[in-house]
């Protein structure tokens, strides 16, 4: 079994010398290549990336909820996609609420008339009114004590149901329509205005007794004739002992408007993220400026707070607040191009490489615009998620950058004498292998996410993936090819940021500037301290507590989402939202059951048997069923003969009991008429309400009690169940089973990637468990802080799994090229890719450090977990995988490679200079001389400030 082992480990590492010297020889070649032509190759990578942004002119952006958040072909998809065939809304709500120490004091009472006032008056640029944008409904004629009855003492007896006289079953059937064609249209608004018929004149002249009068006495609308319940407008409502309305805390206040179905065929159309839905331009324009003028507190009474939503109000607010946040890109930009500029050159004016920097960080633009114009030319819509796509190429194109300069730095003396192609081939070579397995790993941990049935997230990992593979072409082709301009600069000692500026001849660099700091840091001190044999044993402690108190936080990490998340705590519409769920919590969320297809005559016992187990079930607050009031007009007599039906339908739905439900509830194949008999019902729908529920757990089991409901109602029909919360509950459903998924399946390819690239399952076992700690210890940290699983951690943590397999990557790429015994290779690699790793690690730290003052939800939730990621990613990249790799680390390619296997020209495979030996246990500095050999230290056979090619002497190129 042993032998058998070895011969395999003998068999994959032969295989990885080949699959690594062809790779290392096709990059060689491919740098030489673009070494020989650099600016050519710049023009045709600019010329690439403009050709794929062609593809912008047809990006699109998807707001829309159902859209973004809902996983597809789940059932609340399916329900919203028949709804836009077949029962399509044009109605839109807006809201506001009026919070004072009694809101049915006439001061009070005057302000929202102010209020109503003020937005009939509301026009927009465009010429969009209230008046042509609102929803109408008849005025239905009724006679209502109201005003005329002053006599409180019979205003406080206890009525009957209804004192209003119903002119529908009072006059005759051709009067009455005659009565109703005559009606005027009148914009649809409900609250307590209805019961003083807007007028300001009425309201003024009324004592505050008459007031609580009128509000107690109201059976029906003053503009609609509809039926009123003024408490369901009311909050924390004070009564008398006979329930008299004496006072409340809240008033609530709701208009209507409505999408204009010609202007949408023919006009601009705008995905409303707030609806899901579609609206057209001046609608949308209109409700916008209702929002500005509503909002405005000049003439507003101190006494009073005044809150407000409209339709567009979520979609603007929190568009507006991703979009307003990007500014903290440009900063983490300027920032990450200092710390870049710093760190790839040296401190000296012809060794300062600010040009290289910029074209090296230009590359994240040019792959930005890759993905963009390729998703978006391939129909890819862009999510809201999508925004934090910059940062992270950032930090992932600075890692490759960095890379490739350690390689250019480790070229030794001999290869330092090559012509300058050969020397841009050969750190290439080096550094294309390392760029190559993090670059293809990150890759396949988004190919991953693509599959998933979420679609901004899947969106997203479209355009990360696309991203991650033109970062990766631009890092190895385009900043290669400025690298190698750069380097004829230097070489013939120009300015660094001013290259027509050449320095004198007797120019040489300050000793100072020759320092590389975090090199010695690695090298003489972090290496030596790591590896004591002390600090190993604290080091398995310290990450053992480590693991088992994340592994603890894990299981606490609770599974919650709230659209209201992603609005800015300072907003306008934030502040409503908190309002709305202190004083009006159990009619927060909506819901429908759609009929079709039925035969409603023959149907109505099962329906109203539906109705009442809706009210049975423990989630529902309240259900508004029109059969329900069918059955109360025509007095029970539902089944008395069902040929009368569809003249019975007409009669009720034209009567002020049901004209409510008239064009809100009912579709029919052709138009109802009030004299004629009511044409076949196409779709009809029963409305409903949940409860105030506390947690996701509880939103699922509520939305499948209905539906178990709704499906075991035994209709002739189709029948359906929709509600607006149903897409982000149907997400809280499978979005814990989507994250393990993606994660487990990310995990397994990351694996798979590694031992074929790296060729030792070993390192890759020590690769995916650095990756696994850091995952668990990610995970325990954003529940410390407060966030929960949801889309956007979800998609955060998926991301996770990219870039902190990048540092374990690295690390372990390096030591398996190394010789020596494990302590040695170990400290080798340390001083080789630590510095580079940790530049990178270091710099994706600061592209996205300013998203921390972010007060949106999707930047805030990505500085957090990425900032776990950077922390926890470097700590078992640099700490934890090292002093593994010192005890337990696998054997060097390089020690059972044939010779022969090694590429022509490179020497990354046999190289075996330490900057550290091992003597007596302890590790000592050793020297290099010019030729890669140890010498002892002091002795230098050139000087550190010039080398010779071709008889002439020129400045250290490497920086």
């Amino acid at each position: 079994m042993l032998e058998a082992r070895r011969r395999m480990g003998k068999l994959l590492s032969a295989g990885s010398a080949r699959l690594v010297g062809a790779m290392e020889l096709t990059f060689y070649t491919y740098g030489r290549l673009i070494a020989t032509s650099p600016i050519v190759v710049i023009v045709v990578c600019l010329v690439m990336a403009a050709g794929c942004g062609v593809g912008l002119l047809k990006f699109q952006q998807e707001n829309r909820p159902t859209k973004l958040w809902t996983p597809e072909g789940s059932e609340s998809v399916r329900v919203q996609e028949w709804m836009e065939e077949n029962f399509v809304s044009d109605t839109r709500l807006n809201m506001a609420i009026y919070e004072a120490d009694n809101v049915l004091k006439k001061n009070v009472l005057l302000e929202m008339l102010r209020v109503h006032e003020l937005l009939t008056t509301t026009t927009t640029s465009a010429g969009a009114t209230w008046n042509t944008t609102c929803w109408t409904v008849p005025a239905i004629p009724t006679f209502s004590y109201g005003r005329r009855r002053r006599d409180a003492a019979t205003v406080r007896q206890k009525r009957q149901t209804s004192s209003d006289f119903d002119f529908s079953r009072i006059l005759p059937r051709d009067s009455y329509c005659e009565l109703q064609e005559s009606l005027q249209e009148v914009c649809l608004e409900s609250g307590l205005l209805d019961v003083f018929g807007y007028d300001r004149d009425f309201l003024t002249s009324l004592t505050q007794e008459q007031i609580l009068d009128e509000i107690n006495d109201a059976q029906t609308s003053s503009i609609t004739g509809f039926p009123i319940n003024v408490s369901q407008y009311l909050s924390q409502v004070r009564r008398d002992e006979q329930g008299y309305i004496l006072g409340a805390s809240a008033a609530s206040h709701m208009w209507f408007t409505r999408v204009n179905r010609s202007a949408l065929e023919s006009g601009v159309v705008i995905n409303d993220a707030g609806t899901g839905s579609q609206v057209d331009a001046d609608t949308h324009e209109w409700e916008q400026a209702m929002v500005r003028n509503l909002l405005n507190p000049t003439q507003r009474p101190p006494e009073v707070h005044f809150y407000l939503m409209s339709a567009s109000s979520f979609g603007t607010v929190s568009g507006e607040n991703i979009q307003s946040d990007l500014q903290f890109l440009s900063l983490g930009f300027g920032v990450v191009f200092v710390f870049v500029v710093l760190m790839l050159g040296r401190r000296n004016q012809v060794e300062a490489r600010p040009l290289l920097s910029l074209m090296g960080l230009s590359c994240v633009g040019l792959a930005i615009v890759v993905s963009y114009g390729t998703c978006s030319a391939y129909g890819v819509p862009y999510g809201p998620v999508n925004s934090i796509l910059p940062f992270l190429l950032l930090g992932l194109g600075i890692d490759d950058m960095f890379v490739i300069l350690e390689a250019w730095q480790s070229l030794s003396s001999e290869e330092q004498q090559h012509p300058l192609r050969d020397r841009i081939g050969l750190a290439l070579g080096r550094a294309g292998v390392a760029i190559t397995v993090t670059s293809l790993t990150d890759f396949l941990a988004f190919a991953v996410g693509c599959t998933t049935v979420l679609p901004a997230l899947r969106y997203f990992c479209i355009y990360s993936a696309i991203g991650i593979v033109s970062v990766y072409f631009f890092q190895a082709t385009f900043f290669v090819a400025c690298l190698t301009l750069d380097q004829r600069r230097l070489e013939d000692r120009r300015h660094g940021l001013f290259w027509c500026w050449k320095m004198s001849p007797d120019w040489s660099p300050n000793s100072c500037s020759q320092r590389d700091l975090c090199n010695e840091f690695f090298s003489r001190f972090y290496a030596k301290f790591l590896l004591h044999p002390a600090v190993r044993v604290i080091v398995f402690l310290l990450t053992s507590v480590l693991f088992f108190a994340s592994t603890w936080g894990l299981t606490n990490l609770r599974q919650e989402f709230d659209p209201i998340w992603f609005l800015p705590q300072d907003s306008y519409l934030y502040e409503y939202f908190e309002k709305q769920r202190e004083y009006f919590p159990s009619s927060e969320e909506p819901g429908s059951v759609y009929l079709s297809n039925s035969s409603l005559e023959n149907e109505l016992p099962k329906i109203q048997e539906l109705s009442e187990s809706l009210r049975s079930v423990e989630y529902v607050a309240k259900v508004d069923s029109w059969v329900d009031k069918y059955v109360e007009y025509w007095e029970n007599a539902i089944t008395a003969n069902q040929t009368l039906f569809p003249d019975r339908l007409t009669q009720f739905l034209f009567s002020p009991s049901g004209a409510q439900y008239r064009s809100r509830n009912f579709r029919f194949n052709s138009t109802l008429r009030c004299r004629e008999d009511a044409p076949p019902v196409t779709a009809t729908r029963i409305d409903f309400s949940y409860k105030l529920l506390s947690s996701s757990r509880e939103e699922v089991q509520a939305m499948e009690a209905v539906r178990t409901i709704v499906q075991g109602a035994n209709m002739s029909g189709e029948a359906r169940v929709w509600g607006r919360a149903f897409s982000s509950w149907e997400t809280n459903k499978v979005i814990k089973e989507e994250l393990f998924r993606n994660l487990g399946v990310a995990l397994v390819v990351v694996a798979v990637a590694t031992v074929v690239l790296l060729a030792s399952v070993v390192a890759s076992s020590m690769v995916v468990l650095c990756v696994l700690f850091t995952l668990v210890d990610v995970a325990a940290l954003i529940h410390w802080w407060g966030l929960t699983i949801d889309t956007v951690s979800c998609i955060d943590l998926v991301l996770a799994v990219g870039l902190c397999v990048d540092y374990a990557v690295h690390v372990a790429h390096t030591f398996l090229t190394r010789t020596g015994n494990r302590a040695q290779r170990a400290a080798d690699t340390l001083a080789t890719i630590g510095p580079p790793v940790l530049s990178g690690g270091f710099s994706t730290f600061l592209a996205f450090v300013f998203l921390a003052n972010s007060s949106s939800h999707v930047f805030q939730s990505f500085f957090k977990i990425f900032f776990g990621v950077c922390v926890y990613g470097l700590y078992h990249g640099l700490v934890f995988l090292p002093v593994l790799l010192s005890l337990i680390g696998p054997a060097s390619h390089n020690a059972i490679t044939p010779q022969h296997l090694t590429p022509p020209h490179t020497i990354s495979s046999t190289r075996s200079s330490h900057p550290l030996e091992q003597k007596n246990g302890k590790f000592v500095e050793k020297s290099l001389d010019t030729e890669g050999r140890g010498m002892p230290a002091g002795e230098n056979k050139k000087g550190v400030g010039e080398f010779t090619v071709d008889g002439e002497s020129k400045v250290p190129h490497t920086t």
